[in-house]
């Protein structure tokens, strides 16, 4: 199956926007499929397409930056799009599923790959609480992952490593999910995971040098790594038609360690992190 032209004008138009959807693409374990599998009859053997392709746009609620207390709402474009179960692109991450297991279930399934993303950076202007602590350059960050799955649940562990000198840090997250079908068009998702991050990422994003305390009025912070953050994500999805759904999504992440008493967190922040959005997608 050849990618439709109408999909590839898309591809082409979205993707200098795409880094906007980090925080909903990236939330999926990497290597598991996010697009419906066709529907089956007896007469029809189960056939999967060599694309997968997924188009939407939407609004999320999310803070102004990592540990603000303040929120803001920004229309949101999608995009999801894998091929034959071995090249994906979701938002700002391609990934490759380089090495797939099968188990004794035809449910079981282990998968290990490299990734790349674009990881956006933080603009001093985005929030009041960020005046004088100067802004962090968007960068690209390599790295890995490993899941696996087994009927409706999964779980994976994927690693960055910042590559362009935006904050030259590391970041690894563990996650586990369900899909859990609720009627016939609904389906719940829940994700649970856990990130830890190492001491240059957390200086970078939560620490505060002698200068920037100077300019800001803050106190000087220098964290180390450790355990950042943990939350919770539920996406319920409803299938209006064959290819058109709607995904509404709720999120909560509680900062943990260095990063929660950063004082862009504890002095003008928050360390409970919430999220919201609504998305109307269309597939391919």
């Amino acid at each position: 199956m050849k990618m439709p032209p109408l999909a590839a004008t898309a591809l082409l138009g979205l993707l200098p926007i795409a880094t906007q959807a980090q925080q909903v693409a990236t939330s999926y374990n990497p290597g598991q499929p996010q697009v419906a599998a066709p529907v089956t009859t007896p007469e029809a053997p189960a056939t999967q397409p060599d694309w997968n392709i997924r188009l939407g746009a939407g609004a999320l609620y999310q803070p102004k930056y990592e540990g603000s207390n303040q929120y803001k709402a920004a229309p949101l474009p999608m995009l999801m799009i894998s091929y034959r179960d071995l090249v994906f692109l979701r938002g700002p991450m391609l990934g490759a599923n380089a090495i797939t297991w099968k188990g004794p279930r035809p449910s079981d399934k282990l998968q290990i790959g490299p990734l790349v993303r674009y990881q956006p950076g933080r603009d001093q202007d985005d929030s009041s609480a960020l005046h004088g602590m100067g802004d962090i350059d968007s960068g690209v960050e390599l790295g890995g992952f490993i899941t696996y799955s087994t009927g409706p649940w999964s779980a994976g562990l994927t690693l960055f490593r910042d590559v362009s000198g935006s904050h030259d840090g590391t970041t690894a997250k563990l996650s586990a999910g369900n899909r859990l079908p609720l009627a016939p068009k609904w389906t719940l998702r829940s994700e649970i995971a856990t990130t830890w991050a190492d001491d240059a990422y957390t200086e970078t994003f939560f620490g505060v040098t002698a200068a920037q305390s100077a300019r800001s009025g803050l106190r000087q912070y220098q964290p180390e790594g450790g355990f950042k953050d943990a939350g919770l994500t539920l996406d319920l999805d409803y299938s209006l038609t064959d290819h058109w759904g709607i995904t509404t999504r709720l999120g909560y992440k509680r900062l943990l360690g260095d990063a929660a008493d950063s004082p862009l967190v504890k002095d003008r922040g928050s360390a409970d992190q919430l999220n919201g959005g609504l998305f109307v997608t269309y597939k391919f």
